[in-house]
């Protein structure tokens, strides 16, 4: 058997064999024997019809099955002797199997490509968190307010502010009919952020009980991309009007947000939780300016399957998250969304294998232990317990790639050394 591998591409494997005529000649008779063994033809006792008659009608089939299983097995391997790893299915692209001449056939395949990743030694890149002001802590506990206000229904007109339950008693965009636009879950916050201006101005001054039509306009960059843009015409029923009430900062609200002693030591906790916040996110956009630069200066290819594997799995999430009121997503934009990030995100990956394998960086058995023990206590139940059943249902390993790539990240922004953690 003569094999070549070919490297046309640094992410593609064209593997050709060929096969000597006597071998696949010895192959075909041990299958042909096979066969005349456990066949049964009317007329024929078992294991006693004639080769002639069995190469007459199944010949061609034999010979198929042998070349295919020479195929597998050959490939299967090459790719171990060669130490090719695929990732993706392997495509035949030729095959020449003439009878009374050797078998050759062609194989391709896709591989990540060998990588070499320098210049991370030499990053400067380090986290640089904002200062915690005073109005941050303001807003924080504002929103604190918010959370926890109070809805008493109303009996006046509504007006901004208020929150109104709606019923959609009909909805029509464009001229149809559309009775998939599901009535609001929650009251609408009238004159809110994120809400159509026509459709509240036409609410406002109304009461609970009227049916009211109203006629919008969708901005083009509306969230519900299947509306955007269009004209819609609405026939809502106004259930109740609500106000809201947000609660003063006092014994009773203190005590509700976890028995604090007063608002001093409640805005100290805010600005301690808004600290550890604004390290955290410094230290993912450290995290990603690090990656960002590394991927700029480290120039290696992504083989094409790893990409459609990306945008398939993100294709199948956007079809499982799908609101009702939305069309379907179609692939084609899909691809044309995230091809990009798609690409980068595997760069990415593969650049914290590359860095982690070379500086020998890997999770500890009291990090992951550690990280079990958060989850035990967050879920409350018995850490051997759930460490054995995360053991068994792979769960560990994914821990431990996890960790794995949080050192190798924080080694890159000179917040971790491969020495500090030991068992």
């Amino acid at each position: 058997m003569k094999t070549t591998v070919l490297e046309p591409e640094s992410w593609k494997r064209v593997v050709t064999v060929e096969i000597p005529e006597e071998d696949v000649r010895k192959a075909f008779n041990e299958k042909l024997k096979t066969y005349r063994h456990d066949m049964k033809l009317p007329g024929f006792r078992p294991g006693k019809v004639p080769e002639n008659l069995i190469k007459q009608r199944f010949g061609p089939s034999i010979r198929a099955e042998i070349i295919d299983e020479f195929i597998q097995n050959t490939f299967r391997e090459t790719c171990k002797e060669h130490t090719i790893v695929p990732v993706a299915a392997p495509r035949v692209i030729d095959v020449k199997s003439n009878e009374g001449e050797p078998l050759v056939f062609s194989i391709e395949t896709e591989v990540d490509p060998v990588i070499d990743i320098t210049g991370y030694r030499k990053l400067k890149i380090r986290p640089s968190p904002k200062k915690i002001k005073d109005s941050d802590v303001d807003a924080a506990l504002q929103n604190l307010r918010e959370r926890c206000a109070t809805f008493a229904e109303v009996d006046h007109p509504v007006k901004k502010g208020d929150y109104v339950k709606l019923e959609y008693v009909k909805v029509v965009i464009d001229g149809e009919e559309r009775k998939d636009i599901v009535s609001p879950a929650h009251p609408v916050e009238v004159g809110g952020e994120n809400g159509l201006k026509d459709f509240h101005k036409g609410i406002t001054g109304r009461c609970a009980g009227e049916t009211v039509f109203l006629t919008v306009k969708f901005p083009n960059n509306y969230s519900g991309r299947n509306v955007a843009g269009k004209n819609g015409e609405f026939t809502v029923k106004l259930l109740s009007v609500q106000e809201k009430t947000v609660p003063e900062i006092n014994e009773a609200f203190l005590k509700k947000l976890g028995d604090f002693a007063d608002e001093t030591v409640l805005r100290a906790k805010i600005r301690d939780d808004l600290e550890k916040e604004e390290r955290r996110r410094a230290k993912e956009e450290a995290h990603h300016k690090a990656i960002d630069a590394l991927i700029k200066e480290n120039e290696f290819e992504v083989p094409p399957a790893r990409v459609e594997q990306f945008i398939e799995y993100m294709y199948q999430e956007a079809l499982k998250y799908k609101r009702p009121e939305d069309a379907a997503p179609q692939r084609d934009e899909v691809a044309q969304r995230y091809r990009d990030a798609a690409v980068n995100s595997i760069k990415r990956q593969r650049i914290i294998e590359a860095v982690a394998e070379k500086e020998h960086i890997q999770p500890v058995q009291w990090e992951v232990d550690a990280e079990i023990t958060r989850i035990a206590e967050t879920y409350r139940q018995d850490f051997e317990t759930l460490k054995q059943a995360l053991r068994k249902n792979g769960t560990t390993l994914r821990i431990r790639d996890e960790i794995r790539e949080r050192k190798t990240l924080d080694y890159l922004i000179g917040e971790y050394t491969p020495a500090e953690a030991k068992e």
